[in-house]
């Protein structure tokens, strides 16, 4: 009985990774206390993740499985069930920390703040398993409205700013968004992406701005560059909770969806080639900008953010190539950078860390944070045997092939870059004395960070023995590869 019941479900996991982030999200909210509904929002992400994890690893794995899809509004590809797993596996840590921050809220909001950050999740998986371009925009809106309800719901009136900032920009993404989509199906005569694909476009100027269109509403709310002017605002003022919303669900859910769309775009041989060169001249920039800026930062969580914009350049890089190695690249580079976000924004949150100054001798009042943030910066720097090194080392591999000599550049640019701001970090960490006192939370619940500390140092080491990441990837990158021939 129990085994036709555990078969019954994961014939349902894609259904099954959403509804339970939903329900989970309604049931947090009618808890009788901020504890209890951190329990109920910490037990549906971990059974999300369950059926993410398990789809992803049949699908990766065995290349096709019997999947129950409902209707038409789902459709797990490769770089959708191995993002989906990926994001399914942060919304877990990240729900997991929020236990530490709950005192940050009133004894009612608490709940709410916890509802919210499962609806993002739910948003952004919704959006990698979506069949057409209305599913898509819908479940990055609510994923959207979800981070901006974080945002305003910040202890410091301040955020307000930034959520109202957040709020116009989404609005002008969201309605690029739908005007390129309409363009998309004047021009191809389709909004369900395979069909998109496939397509006979008659119509090749119209496709080619709405596909445009339709990948810079969702880079507007990756905050690439120059389509960042909201990140600062937000990142400087908001609270942990939020800041693992913005800095990492949504800055991953965004550039994961890049990629997912791109893999179906870019195939048309009526716009193909422009859509792949407008996303290099995004990433390029990107790289350059989010570089620059990071290096004259003074806040820890803006030059993270800032950090974050020239990793999600350099994904953009690797989609631009347009193969299946490139998409690969992608998705290393993607996990590289929700390794690295994880532990600078966690490590901020558990040492009560704001700006540098405050970063003074943390590494020994405050040991794993201060691992945390190191483990990071290095990552950042591309430094050899981290996951960030691997990243970029794909992304030169897939450019050199390529004939895109320019890209390798890129990647240099950033990684001498990362050495001054991620060098800087370290040698506050520890070799400076502390100039304030300790602000870390003192509570038994600031052990709810660890697991997502330990957890971000694991990630960023899996470039000692990357082997099973690899493989996940190349086959994520082969099966969408073969989904839009």
């Amino acid at each position: 009985m129990i085994a036709a019941l555990l078969d019954l479900a994961r014939t349902h996991a894609p259904l099954l990774s959403l509804s339970t982030l939903v329900i989970g999200a309604a049931l947090a909210i009618a808890g009788a206390g901020p504890r209890l509904s951190w329990f109920i929002a910490l037990a549906a992400a971990l059974a999300s993740a369950a059926f993410a994890s398990d789809m992803a690893l049949r699908l990766l794995t065995d290349g096709e499985i019997v999947l129950t899809i409902e209707g038409a509004a789902l459709f797990p590809d490769g770089v959708g069930a191995f993002a989906g797993a990926l994001l399914a596996g942060v919304a877990v840590l990240a729900v997991m920390a929020a236990g530490a921050s709950l005192g940050d809220y009133e004894r009612r909001a608490a709940p709410f703040a916890l509802a919210l950050l499962l609806l993002t999740a739910a948003g952004w998986i919704g959006a990698l398993m979506a069949r057409d371009l209305v599913g898509v925009l819908i479940a990055v809106e609510t994923a959207w409205l979800a981070s901006v309800g974080l945002v305003a719901m910040s202890a410091q009136r301040a955020a307000l700013n930034g959520a109202l900032r957040m709020l116009g920009a989404g609005g002008v993404g969201g309605a690029m968004f739908v005007l390129g989509a309409g363009l998309l199906h004047h021009g191809a005569g389709a909004l369900d992406l395979p069909a998109i694909a496939a397509a006979h476009v008659e119509r090749a100027d119209a496709a080619a701005l709405g596909a445009g269109l339709v990948l810079l509403g969702v880079a507007l709310k990756a905050g690439v560059a120059p389509l960042h002017e909201w990140m600062g605002a937000v990142l400087g003022r908001v609270n942990a909770v939020g800041a693992l919303a913005v800095g990492v669900l949504c800055a991953i859910g965004a550039i994961a969806v890049i990629v997912r769309l791109a893999a179906y775009l870019l195939p048309s041989l009526a716009f193909g080639e422009g859509v792949s060169i407008a996303l290099a001249v995004l990433g390029g920039a990107s790289v350059v900008i989010g570089s620059v800026q990071a290096v004259g930062s003074h806040n820890l969580r803006r030059m993270t953010g800032y950090a974050g914009i020239a990793q999600a350049g350099g994904v953009l890089l690797c989609v631009a190539l347009a193969s299946p190695a490139g998409y690969a690249a992608a998705l290393v580079q993607l996990t590289a950078f929700a390794g690295a976000a994880l532990a600078l924004f966690g490590g901020a949150a558990a040492g009560g860390v704001q700006t540098l100054e405050t970063l003074d001798g943390l590494g020994r009042r405050a040991p794993l944070a201060g691992a945390a943030i190191m483990a990071g910066a290095v990552s950042l720097m591309g430094a050899p045997l981290t996951l960030g090194f691997l990243g970029r080392w794909r992304l030169v591999e897939a450019g050199v092939g390529a004939g895109w000599w320019w890209a390798a550049g890129a990647v240099i640019f950033a990684s001498l870059a990362g050495v001054f701001y991620g060098g800087r970090l370290i040698e506050r960490l520890y070799f400076r004395r502390a100039g304030e006192v300790y602000a870390g939370a003192r509570d038994v619940w600031r052990w709810a960070m660890a697991p997502m500390l330990a957890a971000s140092i694991v990630v960023i080491g899996l470039g000692v023995a990357p082997a099973g990441l690899l493989a996940a990837a190349d086959a994520a990158a082969a099966h969408i590869a073969g989904s839009v021939r």
